[in-house]
């Protein structure tokens, strides 16, 4: 899944650019989740954006990322700077695995649209059923717990609350993803630095990264009090 359309379609409905049909096909709507892979041929090809990080820092940029670099840790493979340096045949096999998926995806994935176009065909009153099922399976496999099941049911709803009532789902997405390793590597950091916030902006590319995360911090809540103001004024 790929956190880019879902923000840009959440962006989309924000700033209603599709009025209140956003969710409903509408081909404004559509056009912002596409544009936001560029093109159909990217959404199939391996996001070189999203791995560079991945691998480089170790921060996943989707969910597909985060479970691979789950799959190096405990392989006892630690994504950053050294892993080029210390275990090169790692990279190595990662690039022809993607060059090989890039081949294979021509024919599964002419398959697999056939495939989903029959499935769209199906009634939702058969499709949903089926969707569940594998959802209660999938997280009933991760822990071997009715504990999970319990917790897909639970986020489940609280999606489709939130969904309803116009709040974007893919930042919370991105936040259970990252937030442990946001936390854990803030922590370091703050062990590190003595406490001090300050040294996150004492170098200069730091300190300009962190500039402009204060500003667009900054700017989305004015942007939100104005909305808010212009709301009440309009009321």
């Amino acid at each position: 899944m790929k956190i880019s359309p879902l923000s840009s379609s959440s962006r989309s409905r924000l700033l209603k650019l599709c009025g209140s049909k956003g969710g409903q096909g509408i081909v404004g709507n559509v056009a912002s989740r596409q544009g936001s892979s560029a093109s159909p041929v990217r959404a199939t090809v391996p996001n070189s954006g999203i791995w560079i990080p991945a691998l480089v820092f170790g921060i996943p940029g989707d969910t597909i990322t985060a479970i691979v670099i789950g799959v190096l840790y405990l392989k006892n493979l630690l994504p950053g700077p050294l892993i080029f340096q210390n275990q090169p045949e790692v990279i190595t096999a990662l690039f022809a695995v993607f060059f090989i998926a890039n081949i294979l995806m021509l024919p599964f994935g002419w398959l697999a649209i056939k495939l989903s176009v029959r499935m769209l065909r199906v009634s939702r009153s058969i499709l949903m059923p089926i969707i569940m099922i594998f959802c209660i399976i999938g997280a009933f496999a991760i822990t071997n717990s009715a504990f999970a099941i319990g917790v897909m049911l639970v986020f489940g709803i609280l999606g489709f609350v939130l969904e309803e009532h116009g709040f974007p789902v893919a930042p919370i997405i991105l936040g259970i993803v990252l937030g442990p390793l946001l936390e854990q590597n803030f922590f370091n950091s703050m062990i590190k630095a003595d406490g001090s916030v300050l040294a996150f902006f004492a170098r200069p590319i730091a300190g300009v990264l962190g500039v402009a995360t204060l500003l667009l911090w900054a700017a989305m809540l004015w942007y939100w009090s104005r909305s808010r103001r212009l709301a009440e004024a309009a009321t």
